[in-house]
Formats: C-alpha cells, sequence, structure tokens
C-alpha cells in the first residue's frame, strides 16, 4: 500500500533501502563462500527438489510439439516464450550436433544437472543419436531424477562419474557453484572426450572474479547459495592451462544488477576441446 502511495522517485529509494537490507536476490559476498547468510545455504534442500518436481511436467510439454524451445525448466509459467532460455536450448542443440557428429550413440555426463532436464531436451534435439545419459548432483535432486528419468544413470559423488570419459561433458549452471572451481573444471576436462560444455556461467570483463549471494526464492527455492562470478580472461587462460581450446562462446543473458558488486555480469556459453585433439571437428576447420 505504501509503495502505491508515493511517487516513483521515492518508491525507487524506497526499493534501495529495502535491497540494502539484504533482500536483493543478489548480493556481494565480500567474505566469498565463508560469507555469512541466513543459514539456509546449499542446494540440497527439499525446496528445490520439490519446486524442480513440480514443474517437470510443464517442462516435458514445452518442448513437445512445434513450438519455440523457449521455456526453462524452472519457469512457474511455461506459458510464455523466453529468450534467455531459448538461447540455452539451442546453445545446446548446437553442441549436441557437433558432440555427435558421425555417431549414433554418444555418452553425455551433465555435471551439476538437477533432475536430468538436458536428458529429454537431447532427445528432441537429437532424436536419431541414442543418449547414454549420466547426471551428477546432490542426494535429494538425483532421488527426484531416478524416478522421473529412470532410464538415466544418476551420481552424488564425482568419484563415480569421473572415472570414465563422455563424447561431451556439460556443465549448465553449476560450475559456479563449487568454490575450488579451478580445480573441478580440471576433473571435467579430464572426461571431456573430446567436448567439454561450460554455460549459463556469470561473466564479467572488467573485475576481478568475485562471489555472490543468491537467494532464489522466486523459483520457489527456500535457500541461497553463493556463486561465482567470473573474470572472463581469467576463466578462459586457465581452461588454455589445462589444454583446452575455445570452439565457440554463446552469449546466453545479462544477470540482474548484484547489490554492492563492482561489475554487472552476463551468463555466457564456452564449448572446448583438447587443444591437441585433431579428432574433433570444430567450425573452424570445416570445409
Amino acid at each position: 500500500m505504501t509503495r502505491r502511495l508515493l511517487p516513483p522517485i521515492l518508491a525507487d529509494a524506497l526499493r534501495s533501502v529495502r535491497d540494502a537490507a539484504g533482500d536483493a536476490e543478489y548480493e556481494l559476498a565480500p567474505e566469498g563462500f565463508r560469507s555469512s547468510g541466513s543459514g539456509k545455504r546449499g542446494w540440497d534442500v527439499e525446496s528445490v527438489a520439490r519446486a524442480q518436481k513440480e514443474a517437470w511436467p510443464r517442462f516435458l510439454e514445452s518442448i513437445g510439439g512445434s513450438g519455440p524451445l523457449g521455456v526453462s525448466h524452472e519457469a512457474i509459467d511455461a506459458s510464455k516464450g523466453d529468450i534467455a532460455a531459448h538461447n540455452v536450448i539451442m546453445s545446446f542443440g548446437y553442441v549436441l550436433a557437433l558432440a555427435s557428429r558421425r555417431l549414433e550413440r554418444m555418452s553425455l555426463l551433465d555435471w551439476g544437472g538437477g533432475l536430468g532436464q538436458y536428458y529429454p531436451l537431447a532427445r528432441v534435439l537429437s532424436p536419431e543419436v541414442e543418449i547414454e545419459y549420466h547426471c551428477r548432483d546432490l542426494p535429494l535432486l538425483c532421488r527426484e531424477g531416478r524416478l522421473l528419468n529412470p532410464d538415466a544413470t544418476f551420481h552424488t559423488e564425482d568419484e563415480t562419474c569421473l572415472r570414465r570419459g563422455y563424447d561431451l561433458v556439460l556443465a549448465s549452471s553449476s560450475l559456479q557453484y563449487s568454490e575450488d572451481w579451478r580445480g573441478t573444471v580440471a576433473r571435467l576436462a579430464a572426461a571431456a572426450k573430446p567436448y567439454l560444455f561450460v554455460t549459463r556461467m556469470p561473466i564479467v570483463h572488467r573485475e576481478p572474479s568475485f562471489v555472490v549471494i543468491q537467494r532464489a526464492y522466486r523459483y520457489g527455492y527456500d535457500t541461497e547459495y553463493p556463486g561465482w562470478f567470473l573474470n572472463r580472461g581469467e576463466f578462459l587462460d586457465h581452461l588454455r592451462s589445462l589444454g583446452m581450446k575455445l570452439v565457440r562462446e554463446f552469449l546466453i543473458q545479462e544477470i540482474p544488477v548484484v547489490h554492492r558488486a563492482p561489475e554487472r555480469g552476463e551468463q555466457r556459453g564456452f564449448l572446448f576441446r583438447p587443444d591437441s585433439d585433431r579428432s574433433a571437428i570444430g567450425p573452424e576447420e570445416s570445409s
């Protein structure tokens, strides 16, 4: 009621005060992953698994038929198209087509894959290719994923899923939640035989990498969690040090303003392959 009675400039000022008090969805975490929060931190909570499970039928309906593939698996309303979701899905379709080139069957590891939403997407985007799908995530999400995706293999530990190689290793909106992102992406790169696709990654261009807290209440998640906004140059330099070559970069979407952050970020995708692997055909080598 108060906001309705205030002029826009005062309403904006009130909103700024509210955000400063800690209600902003994104906020800089000066102490990194050790920054204090509400105590309801992390992804392995029932509200996340419940919200994604409830959205599952809407998501499956949205990718059926001939309509645009533009609905996020986290969408509350699947009747509205989303350009960012379309970017995510079409980028994945490009990567999947490249990774499955000349293959009748391909292996895919979805690291941080939730309930396995990329599995039905892969079958829609490449129906002629048999997908051996593996998903690595936390116990509660894997529990629900096994029920919804009985043909997929779910892993709750890196040790079980990273002991082998995959035609494509996918990390979609997941690498940023690993405190030791350098060590994590090194293990993912080692399992990429040959392709590694890191996407929906928060990226900044000028400032050094920093950590933010996201309060994900609008998705139905009764939790909050820290995550990296990685400096693009720092990220690419580290992948080069691992012997990985950038094949293609993708634009996804801008990220809402982060309270107190030194730079506004954007989500990008990056497709890599081993620099020494001449059998992996990239667009720059195609005739």
